[in-house]
């Protein structure tokens, strides 16, 4: 079958970009006519496919669902908190400040014993009361010299962590932005906020905390325990024999800990999902009258939270308690037998003092360092969870891409195949030639993959077969980010942030002077409505434009557009929600600043395709029809059908029997 070209369509344009060239004898055949297989076709999605499977985290098995059922062995753990030492490293100043502050803090605290033991055995048995005072300002100037050091330690750790936790969420977030647009469909928006936040925080946790609390419970542990075997080693080693049972108690619960750490991650990320889902969908929940199920289903989200905290909160206080039992034992041993030395005339009471002091000081470093090792295995599920998503195949330009400036020729889309996750292929070989400076409608029926070229043309998704060309350059050779700054998308569902209209709109261009933002406000038919409003442009249109209706949202994304001054518009039923006479006002202005760019709009509206250019009619998931609108209402098929529902629905019989 002959392609049928509209009037001018290729006229002037360079080889390539001809509707001829680019097999659309093949691509416009007839849903109902027979369909010949394109040559190398599968071979080539097959062969594309795969290469892209292997960026795929389904295929690629980074994340399953959210979820690893096994966890990596310790060296990639090791490796991955190694990977993240960049972040610490500018804090590097601040953190060694820290360490010496704590260090000196510990050494006034470790000092504290000694004046204990002079007290007991020179002032209180000896009677030397004289040395008294000077002995209790010394203990008063030790303990506010450990109070002062202390403080300024605590607060320049906590500048230095919590920059290095803003640098990793940073982190985190600017790769989310680049994650290839397949995470975001598979992904719920809780699930990401909880990693950036709740995980990120256990992971600054693992990567400073710990560590830091290993260096200098170490040290002090170290220090007190040799004080203690200088006073008396016999008495050392029975306050510390029970001490490997503690040890022993948190390696025993160390994988239940990690793995209801997971659990009590996921589910905390599920009830913050399930708060996002209500209240964005808000509008849908009370007009479905659904509240009562909403309710129920966030309170059982909840009631599994609390029942998954219980558990893990009972382990948890195990894997501690059983260490602190354990010490506290040892304390009594080293009472007792440090009792039974002084009886026998082997130590001072000063000095069983001081040891039990020391004791303390050696107990609570034990403590810490059972407890980190505790935490640690908590925050190994949280360094799973931020990981994985670290590991999602983000977009990535080639080595030296091209910049894109302006269309001058065209775009090419040429035996295009794509195919979403685990779907049939939406587009099986379609080739389009779109001019510069024209307007192209695309039509067909719901799903036919009209939306899937918009987004294989911004990038959002990559052909598994075929190529898409601008000005002959492969699209894949296009820096992504020059080419969508060119593109303005304009959905039936527009995008809008809790903000005002003004930042709304000026979002994308936030420089535009005020005149081109009152041209943007007129042409899109805003500008009455806004100065109707008590605020004007400084009016708040909540979450997702929560506060306007479907029209005033499409009219604020068509201003924002407009603001841009594009290369090349995108209209996905842009005006659907629009009177007709505000319609009308929205086509004249677009023809108007669109005169010599080029327009793609995609819609089911017979008076948004009567002055297009030429007119795409995709069917099968290839280009069924091309051509005017005179030219297509000749002809029989899927166009012809496309005008008779529209004119059914619209309640204009007489056109419906017309087409």
């Amino acid at each position: 079958m002959r392609a049928v070209r509209p009037r001018g369509h290729g006229r002037d344009l360079p080889e390539d970009l001809r509707p001829e060239q680019l097999e659309l004898p093949e691509a416009c055949e007839p849903p109902d006519g027979p369909r010949r297989p394109r040559p190398g076709g599968r071979r080539r999605f097959a062969r594309r496919g795969g290469a892209r499977g292997g960026r795929d985290p389904e295929h690629a098995g980074v994340l399953q669902r959210g979820v690893h059922v096994l966890l990596p062995g310790e060296g990639v753990v090791t490796r991955r908190l190694a990977s993240l030492w960049r972040f610490v490293l500018p804090q590097r100043g601040i953190l060694a400040a820290t360490f010496v502050l704590s260090l000196l803090a510990t050494a006034a605290s470790l000092y504290a014993p000694f004046l204990s033991k002079r007290l007991v055995d020179d002032v209180i048995l000896r009677g030397n009361w004289a040395a008294l005072p000077p002995l209790l300002l010394t203990m008063v100037l030790f303990a506010a010299a450990g109070m002062v050091l202390g403080g300024v330690s605590s607060y320049l750790y906590t500048r230095g962590s919590s920059k290095i936790l803003v640098a990793m969420r940073v982190a985190l977030f600017e790769h989310l932005e680049r994650a290839e647009m397949r995470f975001f469909g598979r992904t719920r928006v809780g699930e990401i906020v909880a990693r950036l936040n709740n995980d990120m925080v256990e992971v600054q946790g693992i990567l400073v905390d710990v560590p830091m609390a290993f260096v200098t419970s170490s040290v002090r542990l170290v220090v007190a325990s040799a004080i203690l075997i200088a006073m008396s080693w016999s008495l050392f080693l029975v306050s510390n024999v029970l001490v490997p049972l503690g040890v022993l108690g948190l390696w025993l619960t160390r994988d239940v800990i990690t793995g209801m750490s997971r659990e009590l991650r996921e589910k905390n990320a599920a009830v913050g999902s399930r708060i996002i889902d209500t209240f964005t969908g808000i509008r849908l929940v009370r007009s479905s009258a659904t509240e009562s199920q909403e309710l129920r289903r966030f309170e059982q989200e909840n009631l599994s939270l609390v029942r998954s905290v219980l558990r893990f909160q009972a382990i948890f206080s195990l894997s501690r308690g059983i260490p602190s039992f354990v010490l506290a034992c040892s304390a009594t041993l080293a009472l007792l037998y440090g009792g039974s030395m002084v009886r026998d005339g082997l130590i001072s009471v000063g000095t069983l003092v001081a040891f039990t002091a020391f004791q303390v000081q050696v107990i609570s470093p034990i403590q810490n360092l059972l407890g980190q090792y505790a935490a640690l295995r908590k925050g190994r599920a949280s360094l799973e969870r931020v990981f994985e998503f670290f590991d999602v195949p983000a977009e990535a330009d080639p080595e030296g891409a091209e910049e894109f400036a302006a269309l001058k020729e065209g775009i090419v889309f040429d035996g295009v195949v794509f195919a979403y996750a685990g779907e049939t292929r939406v587009l099986d070989g379609l080739s389009l030639a779109i001019p510069a400076g024209k307007t192209v409608a695309l039509v067909g029926e719901s799903g036919a993959g009209k939306s899937t070229l918009v987004d294989l043309l911004l990038r959002y998704y990559e052909p598994q077969g075929g190529e898409i060309r601008i000005d002959g350059v492969p699209l894949g050779r296009i820096r992504r980010a020059t080419l969508r700054r060119k593109v303005a998308l304009v959905s039936t569902e527009p995008y809008l942030f809790h903000g005002t209209l003004e930042e709304n709109i000026r979002y994308g261009a936030p420089d535009a002077d005020p005149a081109r933002l009152a041209g943007a406000l007129a042409d899109a038919d805003l500008a009455e409505f806004v100065r109707s409003l008590p605020g004007g442009l400084s009016t708040v249109v909540g979450e997702r434009g929560f506060a306007l209706s479907a029209g005033e949202r499409q009219r604020v994304a068509l201003a924002r557009a407009f603001l841009r001054a594009p290369e090349i518009l995108v209209l996905d039923e842009a005006t659907s929600s629009l009177d007709i006479l505000s319609e009308d006002r929205v086509r004249r202005a677009i023809a108007d600043r669109m005169e010599g760019k080029t327009t793609i709009v995609v819609t089911h509206r017979i008076h948004a395709v009567r002055n297009a250019d030429f007119i795409a009619v995709l069917s099968g998931g290839r280009i069924g029809h091309l051509g005017t609108h005179e030219e297509l209402t000749r002809q029989r098929g899927a166009y012809k059908s496309f005008l008779r529902v529209c004119a059914e629905g619209a309640g204009n019989p007489e056109e419906a029997g017309r087409a």
